[in-house]
């Protein structure tokens, strides 16, 4: 019995249950999600820093626990201490853009009901009350400006709209608010407004894709040679970020893979060429009608024969926009006559093999001597 009780004590000398200030827990910092208000360690040794983990540790701390002191294992100037500065210095950084857009967020200010304007604490949805306040204001300026109480189909605002945009919701919301949509096939803009006004529309996926193809290029050309106001609708959806970049992205430098550096370069490309920015359907709907206001109406079959008779002007034209824009850079290439040299030849390399003859019979003498010239200069002099 005195052999056992030894042993006993042994054991509970060597294998027994330590005491609670005495226990030395070793764990990932992948199951870090509730260790600390299950173990509520008094000392913390970190053998990496995680800026999540310091994170957890501060709350950890705030909330009372009985945390004494905390150590980190790192090296002086090694690779592992520079990770660590650098976790920290982005979560700065985060914090900082997060704090400057919050400051520029535009907040909705609700009015009364009384004012006609639109309350953000009404029952209805925001895009209901949206097209509630288009359709009144049309109705009021109807009444204001005809002094009818029951006009005709005739007295209805027009506006042109291609078959292809049927597809979107904009064409019935138009009509829901007192226009009257003209379905027709249009080479030019997916809205006429007036003899002087054509309007592309683009959704955010549309306006990417016509990026990249070109195809912007090609509509944006097209309505600028053939209306003296041409305009790029830019269109969200509802519910969604109105922005195209977060204000931290937007760089001053131009990159060829940014939206804001393509839209930036189709402006300097066309400038009469102007962009509206739309936050949804609805508010699309309060743009057009401010655009209508005075206008005259469209002529329907003006607006269909618009461009049918250009045939260097192909809508559905894709061409890749990084060899448009060297070959558009070359003496003698202009917006006239660069499609042209696009459908002959297939690539860049083509263009520089084609003889003095060949580019007379495309582009003229003129153009053909400036680019001719240009390709066979010598680098060195």
């Amino acid at each position: 019995d005195a052999d056992w009780a030894d042993v006993l004590d042994a054991f509970d000398e060597h294998f027994g249950i330590l005491p609670k200030g005495e226990t030395v827990a070793i764990h990932p910092y992948s199951s870090r999600h509730g260790l600390l208000e299950s173990l509520r360690p008094t000392h913390i040794v970190m053998y990496d820093p995680e800026p999540a983990f310091i994170r957890d540790i501060e709350l950890y701390q705030t909330l009372g626990a009985p945390l004494k002191q905390v150590y980190f294992l790192v090296y002086d100037n090694s690779i592992e201490e520079q990770r660590y500065l650098s976790a920290i210095r982005r979560e700065r950084e985060s914090f900082e853009k997060l704090i400057r857009e919050k400051s520029t967020l535009v907040i909705p200010i609700s009015s009364s009901s009384s004012s006609g304007g639109i309350s953000v604490s009404s029952a209805i949805s925001p895009s209901k009350a949206l097209l509630n306040a288009a359709v009144a204001s049309r109705s009021h300026r109807n009444a204001r400006d005809s002094g009818l109480a029951d006009g005709g189909e005739e007295l209805r605002p027009t506006i042109v709209v291609d078959t292809r945009e049927f597809r979107s919701p904009l064409p019935s919301l138009l009509h829901a608010a007192g226009f009257r949509v003209v379905p027709r096939t249009i080479d030019i803009g997916d809205y006429v407004l007036h003899d002087s006004l054509a309007i592309e529309r683009k959704s955010l996926p549309d306006l990417v894709g016509s990026l990249r193809s070109g195809r912007l290029y090609n509509q944006a050309e097209a309505m600028t040679r053939h209306y003296a106001y041409a305009a790029l609708l830019i269109e969200f959806e509802v519910n969604t970020s109105f922005s195209l970049q977060a204000m931290g992205g937007v760089t001053a430098d131009i990159q060829i893979g940014s939206i804001n550096s393509q839209l930036a370069m189709l402006v300097l490309a066309f400038p009469r060429l102007r962009i509206i920015w739309s936050s949804s359907p609805y508010e699309t709907v309060n743009i057009f009608v401010e655009l209508k206001r005075n206008a005259q109406e469209p002529d329907i079959e003006r607006a269909v024969a618009m461009g049918t008779e250009d045939a260097a002007v192909e809508r559905e034209s894709i061409y890749s926009q990084s060899p448009v824009a060297l070959l558009q850079s070359l003496p003698g290439v202009n917006l006239r006559n660069y499609q042209v040299l696009a459908k002959r030849y297939r690539s860049i390399r083509q263009i520089c093999g084609a003889s003095r003859k060949e580019l007379d019979e495309l582009v003229g003498s003129e153009c053909a001597s400036k680019l001719y010239d240009f390709l066979r200069a010598s680098a060195v002099d």
